[in-house]
């Protein structure tokens, strides 16, 4: 009974989350864009963040895991320099963006401090799957 109880709050959770999107759907990154920047290092404008434990993308600041105040305060530190007409891309990659928990709060941070280009990496099922398996940059 406990598991069918931890299932069902486990779907509402995160059927929850994946109606809490605060982006647009026109502030997705596809992968193979960012990779072709990645790979042809026009990169200058351009700020990419790791929020969450999963590996480096070339050229990624690695921030953390955001889903907790350390973290927060981590992806304000990190960012407080960075000139706010930069590009900003941010992934986390454990598992969907869509029920990610660390994307929604680095994007709201992210705005809320200034940022007006913030953009979501397209990262359907993770990382590992739509990123290394097919090649792309990492450290």
């Amino acid at each position: 009974m406990k598991r069918i109880v931890y299932l069902l709050l486990l779907l509402a959770s995160a059927k929850l989350n994946a109606q809490d999107v605060p982006w647009k759907p026109s502030e997705v990154m596809q992968t193979q864009a960012l990779a072709d920047k990645v790979k042809s290092k026009k990169t200058e404008n351009l700020v990419i963040l790791n929020v969450g434990p999963m590996e480096n993308i070339q050229g990624a600041i690695r921030i953390g895991a955001v889903n907790y105040p350390e973290g927060e305060q981590n992806l304000r530190t990190k960012t407080n320099a960075i000139a706010r007409s930069k590009t900003m891309v941010i992934y986390c990659g454990c598992c969907s963006y869509a029920n990610c928990p660390n994307i929604r709060p680095a994007y709201k941070l992210l705005k809320e401090a200034g940022f007006k280009q913030v953009w979501v990496l397209n990262l359907p099922e993770g990382i590992k799957p739509d990123w290394t398996a097919k090649g792309y940059p990492t450290e």
